[in-house]
């Protein structure tokens, strides 16, 4: 399969990138380009211009200062698990960085490019002659959701890995604009929305994720089902950060809603209580109406919310250990 034509650009810093993504017509930014390219060969993303944001120098770092550790929008994602930094502190995140798809995946995959991928669904993720056997669903540019038979939504499913772990972090994310630089939350960076899933105005780019110090001080674990060990992205992902201290615990999954989910009523039935055994069983339950997974892929709505509940247990129970050590 070809890539579709388009005009290339290789900035050399952030003001001209920002320049290119506002005045361009349709641009894409291109990072490890392990989603894009696949995308734009499947036709499902034909963008007219390509900003390769790669050159630019100060995006692939690891650092920590008296605000946490702030890590690079280029940071790849062998670079996070191979650092001391990570893997000692963040346990949870190296895991998550580790899982994504195979070696080249993870030398080419960069942070930002996986927080930003886009969502995934059998539907969607097709070639162009596997499409064509039906109307174009809405999210590739027609008007329905086969997932749900429904005109203008879009169903399709969120399945980043390192996202439902930044979340129960309390990461926040740094974009860069062609006004000025603003910070939030990590969670409020994804819509819902299936076809636009990110928060990104015109022009904007992320350059940056802040892991706050507090994270740190408790235990923090990811796990996914997928169908093989590599390669894969999750059937369901689960993450999750505790303080046995504390009795403090947050959850998040992906792969199970059109964005990244923060499981906030099992915390609230968490937090404040002993972590054990028989609570976080409890907790389970719960978690498998966190999120309303719909038929994305080839696995049922019902065998998901099994898993969110089996990989919480498991997630929790990890997660509370690493906070003792």
């Amino acid at each position: 399969m070809r890539l579709p034509k388009f005009e290339y650009f290789e900035p050399k810093d952030l003001k001209e990138a920002v320049s290119l993504l506002k005045d361009e017509p349709s641009p894409k930014i291109l990072a490890g380009g392990t989603d894009l390219l696949v995308n734009m060969k499947h036709k499902v993303e034909c963008p007219r211009t390509i900003v390769n944001i790669k050159r630019i120098e100060g995006l692939d770092r690891i650092e920590q200062n008296h605000r946490g550790v702030r890590i690079g929008a280029l940071t790849t994602l062998k670079h996070l698990y191979t650092s001391p930094v990570i893997s000692e502190k963040l346990p949870g995140l190296a895991e998550a960085a580790a899982a994504v798809g195979s070696y080249h995946h993870q030398v080419m995959g960069t942070l930002a490019g996986n927080l930003c991928q886009q969502n995934r669904c059998k539907f969607y993720n097709q070639s162009k002659q596997w499409r064509s056997s039906r109307p174009t669903c809405y999210k590739a540019g027609g008007e329905i959701c086969h997932v749900v038979n429904k005109k203008e939504v879009c169903y399709s499913s969120y399945c980043g890995d390192l996202a439902p772990v930044l979340l129960v972090l309390n990461a926040g994310i740094v974009l860069t604009g062609p006004e000025d630089s603003r910070e939030m939350a990590l969670e409020a960076f994804y819509s819902g929305d299936g076809k636009a899933p990110l928060g990104l105005n015109p022009g904007e780019i992320v350059t940056e994720i802040i892991v706050p110090e507090e994270a740190a001080e408790g235990g923090s674990c990811y796990m996914k089902f997928a169908n093989r060990e590599s390669i894969d992205f999750p059937i369901v992902g689960a993450a999750s950060w505790a303080s046995a201290e504390r009795r403090e615990c947050r959850v998040a999954f992906t792969s199970v809603d059109r964005k990244p989910v923060r499981a906030h009523q099992v915390e609230a039935f968490l937090n404040g209580m002993d972590l054990n055994e028989e609570t976080v069983n409890e907790a389970a339950v719960l978690a498998e109406k966190a999120a309303g997974p719909v038929k994305t892929s080839i696995y049922s709505p019902s065998f998901k919310r099994r898993m969110m509940g089996l990989l919480l247990q498991d997630t929790v129970g990890q997660a509370v250990r690493r906070s003792h050590s």
